[in-house]
């Protein structure tokens, strides 16, 4: 393996109650109606759904774009609020360390990438390449964006080792024709073995012992 992509929420911070909770206060402070229940639909899809969703519903979908700006606003000022998985920093300066090279993919906006990482204390420029959800027009599970990822990495996919803690994710990684290693932060190991996950981990770090295997 020469190269390491990881996911971002559930891998390395857990994003989405703070994302959630933001886009909810921006419709409320936007005079949407909405209520958690209405984001459940449209977890991983992209976050911005959380507010094309209930202003569609509510017929204003003249508020998207404001709203959407209030969201990205309360999330950034929200991020100390953010659980950041503490085996994240450490493993990616370790592969660093020795050699192998990084990329981040996620569906998320790039603005919610930037926050994220800021939150988790992570350089942007750790990663080789960073794709965002505006990057692909197809979304996990379609292996678009890793097969985006290989190729900007300039990558045989077979030489690539992803790191995801979701079911779409992983086969994603797996269509792609990528070695998959899943983080049980979102679902449970016989969730991730059916999906394809080639290792199942509790805590990202024992990836380091499965790369030196």
């Amino acid at each position: 393996m020469k190269y390491v992509i990881f996911d971002m929420d559930g891998v390395i911070v857990n994003s989405e109650p703070v994302i959630m909770k933001a886009a909810l206060n921006a419709l409320r402070e936007g005079g949407v109606p909405a209520s958690l229940d209405d984001f459940t639909e449209f977890i991983g899809a992209g976050e911005e759904h959380f507010i094309i969703g209930p202003c569609n519903r509510a017929g204003r979908g003249d508020l998207i774009g404001p709203i959407t700006e209030q969201m990205f606003l309360n999330f950034e000022s929200s991020i100390g609020e953010m659980e950041v998985f503490p085996s994240a920093k450490p493993l990616i300066e370790e592969l660093a360390r020795r050699g192998l090279i990084i990329a981040l993919v996620s569906s998320a906006a790039e603005r919610k990438l930037a926050a994220s990482l800021k939150a988790a204390g992570i350089d942007p420029k750790s990663f080789r390449v960073i794709l965002s959800g505006s990057d692909v027009t197809e979304k996990k599970p379609s292996p678009a964006p890793y097969l985006l990822a290989a190729e900007r990495l300039g990558a045989d996919p077979s030489d690539c080792l992803v790191i995801e803690d979701a079911l779409s994710g992983v086969k994603s990684a797996k269509s792609a024709g990528m070695r998959c290693a899943a983080v049980t932060t979102s679902f449970e190991e016989a969730e991730l073995k059916s999906a394809g996950a080639d290792f199942i981990c509790g805590d990202i770090i024992e990836i380091l012992d499965t790369i030196n295997r």
